[in-house]
């Protein structure tokens, strides 16, 4: 199986803590691991720690920002962000991968990202129109990256 050649790391804000959650991103990192080399890197969240919600944003965007700072090309989830299909995502994901090595996808906690992280980005990307709990857009994000994997080996997960 060809591997991507190249690093993924997914930066999200916050450690999932109900169990599916946790067993589902467990799966989709093991997975991903076999097609690239691929890291999930949690930083910690500041909401709902006594500190107002624009100083909590700013804070957990400069965690996020810190930690992807090895990647050369950094892509935002947004609600807003460019929406593609998942085998144009598998060809997206490929030709990143190429031109720029490192690429880091970073996801905000309940707040979003500050406005620090959005021009940091390289690009942004959603999932969908819908409005998703941050963490089920991790796994969702997890599980559409590994799905763009087996896509581009010509797999049968997808359909």
């Amino acid at each position: 199986m060809p591997r991507l050649s190249g690093y993924i790391t997914v930066v999200a804000v916050g450690k999932l803590r109900e169990s599916h959650w946790k067993l589902a991103q467990e799966d989709y990192c093991k997975r991903l691991r076999r097609y690239t080399t691929f890291a999930l890197h949690e930083v910690k969240d500041v909401v709902g720690r006594g500190t107002p919600d624009r100083a909590a944003k700013q804070k957990e965007g400069e965690a996020l920002l810190k930690a992807a700072k090895s990647a050369s090309r950094k892509i935002a989830l947004t609600a807003s962000g460019r929406q593609m299909s998942s085998p144009r995502l598998a060809e997206y994901l490929q030709r990143q991968v190429q031109l720029y090595g490192r690429i880091a996808f970073l996801i905000g906690g309940p707040l979003g990202l500050s406005e620090d992280v959005l021009a940091e980005c390289d690009e942004q990307f959603s999932l969908s129109p819908l409005t998703f709990p941050h963490e089920m857009a991790r796994v969702i994000l997890l599980e559409q990256l590994y799905r763009a994997c087996t896509i581009l080996n010509g797999e049968k997960y997808h359909k």
